[in-house]
């Protein structure tokens, strides 16, 4: 059930424009700290992030997120995310992914990954060279059935080119926080 809400949050969510991602008033070089992920040697256990149970649908309007905030990635449960390829995509795999921002967080949201113990850089959105981070500028958002007063979100597809275990570094103006998880394909 809770995959379905997800799933049909995401689609809804998917049909609305973004608004604000062209804020050229920010100075996005500031967010760009060095990252912080974690290491995983040859062999290693993911060292999977964990859910974040008090981000409910029935508070947010959102469930299955990830990491310690006060931005999420929607995931599911199990915090795995199954990516597919799509032939516009070329040699790049990728899932829709929400990322959830509390209401009481403003700022703007740097987001960049990579693979742990691997040079792979995580990639977001569509094309086949698909941008190395999300920016989200304040006021941006799409919204959702059951949205919280002033929580945002937006969509992207998290793109890689091999399966594995992944960071993301998120980076805001009070914060930077990691979030891991596996990535697996589907046949």
């Amino acid at each position: 059930m809770r995959r379905f809400l997800l799933l049909a949050t995401l689609l809804l969510a998917g049909t609305l424009p973004s608004i604000g991602a062209s804020d050229t008033r920010i100075n996005w070089k500031v967010l760009e700290r060095p990252f912080h992920l974690p290491t995983l040697g040859p062999g290693g256990r993911c060292p999977a992030s964990r859910l974040a149970p008090q981000i409910t649908g029935k508070k947010y309007g959102v469930g299955g997120a990830v990491g310690p905030g006060p931005v999420y990635p929607m995931l599911g449960r199990p915090s795995l995310l199954t990516v597919f390829r799509r032939t516009d995509w070329g040699r790049w795999a990728g899932q829709k992914v929400l990322w959830f921002v509390l209401p009481d967080y403003k700022g703007p949201v740097l987001i960049r990954g990579r693979k742990l113990g691997g040079s792979q850089l995580m990639r977001f959105d569509d094309g086949t060279n698909p941008p190395k981070q999300i920016r989200l500028a304040p006021g941006e958002t799409v919204k959702w059935t059951g949205q919280f007063p002033g929580s945002r979100g937006r969509l992207s597809n998290v793109r890689v080119r091999v399966p594995g275990c992944y960071g993301v570094q998120i980076d805001g103006t009070s914060f930077s926080t990691v979030v891991v998880f596996p990535v697996a394909t589907s046949h």
